[in-house]
């Protein structure tokens, strides 16, 4: 077992340990630390928000989409394809849920978001984070791929995490992309550089 393998082991055994109403509260409190971020922020008024639909033990990421969009703001959700292609729909009143090829639940249809019109805000799942930005998600890589040829068009990039989800260090490899934020239920941290 390699370095990464072992530090997702522990950061998804501590997330697991989370009981069910302290998760919902933790939850609920990084939930409003992103609200209140991307209604400070000027540059990011109005900008898109490319969001992932939780699984399992995530911070629950659901109540976002409905949130979001009575402000006014596009919001969007990824269909991922095993091949790692991964594009973004449009959610709205109407959307339709599925099971996608890895089983989280992914729009069924909707507009598509145009990059090169558009430049969004990301929330990207992960596993494990470190204060440099680097995370661990589930091993795919789906959206480092992703992620690498879309840089350009996102205007920042945050994950969403449980405070126990903190590893001291995630060795990083060429292709992994860090993020600039990431959210706990504690605190707003603003990746550096290192």
């Amino acid at each position: 077992m390699n370095d990464k393998q072992q530090l997702r082991q522990q950061a998804l055994a501590r997330r697991r340990e989370l009981g069910g109403e302290a998760r919902e509260r933790s939850s609920t409190a990084i939930r409003q630390r992103l609200l209140d971020m991307l209604a400070e922020d000027a540059r990011l008024s109005g900008a898109p928000l490319l969001s992932y639909r939780s699984m399992d033990d995530e911070v629950d990421t659901a109540p976002l989409f409905d949130r979001l969009r009575a402000t006014g703001r596009e919001v969007f959700a990824p269909v991922t394809h095993h091949a790692g292609e991964m594009l973004w729909r449009q959610v709205d009143d109407g959307t339709r849920w599925q099971r996608g090829d890895f089983g989280v639940l992914e729009p069924a249809s909707g507009e598509l978001w145009r990059p090169d019109e558009n430049p969004a805000v990301l929330l990207c799942p992960l596993v494990g984070f470190d204060r440099c930005g680097n995370r661990l998600g589930m091993g795919k890589g789906c959206f480092d791929r992703w992620l690498d040829g879309m840089k350009n068009h996102i205007l920042l990039g945050v994950g969403l995490a449980f405070a126990c989800q903190e590893c001291p260090r995630i060795p990083a490899e060429a292709h992994d992309m860090p993020l600039d934020i990431i959210i706990t239920e504690g605190e707003t941290i603003a990746c550096r550089n290192c």
